[in-house]
């Protein structure tokens, strides 16, 4: 498949597709099942949501990938933080730098709106940890922190 004919911030009619792509790793990753239509519904709120971007590589044939970004004003930091919370590369479109594109997208925009830090939280068995892709883009992984949540539903 060719590279990423361009990013741009994704719209209502890119909710599907999304959806599509957040299915497929789930199932791929955990052998689970998602609603598509809840999850392509939740899409359709971050796309409208003032303080997220959602961008989407495309080509002719669709979208191949896209990344989440919330802008999060941060107290301790003095300033606004860019917050991944997804970026998903279809399966047949991975290692062709769809990945490290949209990222730097993201940094780009986190950059423009003067943001101090951009960051994520990656699962230690995902593939993408596994080959080191976000310390290969910069990134750093900080053992002084826990990741801790709390499960609501």
């Amino acid at each position: 498949m060719a590279r990423t004919e361009r990013i741009r911030s994704a719209t209502g009619s890119d909710c599907d597709s999304i959806a599509a792509l957040i299915v497929e790793l789930r199932m791929e990753e955990h052998g689970t099942s998602l609603d598509r239509a809840e999850v392509a519904s939740v899409v359709r709120s971050a796309i409208a949501c003032a303080t997220t971007s959602v961008l989407v590589a495309e080509q002719a044939a669709g979208v191949l990938g896209f990344i989440v970004v919330h802008w999060l004003p941060f107290p301790m930091l003095a300033g606004t933080e860019a917050y991944v919370s997804d970026l998903i590369v279809g399966r047949q479109s991975r290692g062709q730098g769809i990945g490290r594109d949209l990222v730097a997208a993201a940094e780009q925009e986190a950059r423009a709106r003067s943001c101090v830090r951009l960051m994520l939280n990656n699962r230690v068995t995902a593939e993408s940890f596994q080959r080191a892709f976000y310390p290969k883009l910069g990134f750093r992984v900080r053992n002084e922190f826990a990741n801790l949540v709390k499960v609501l539903r």
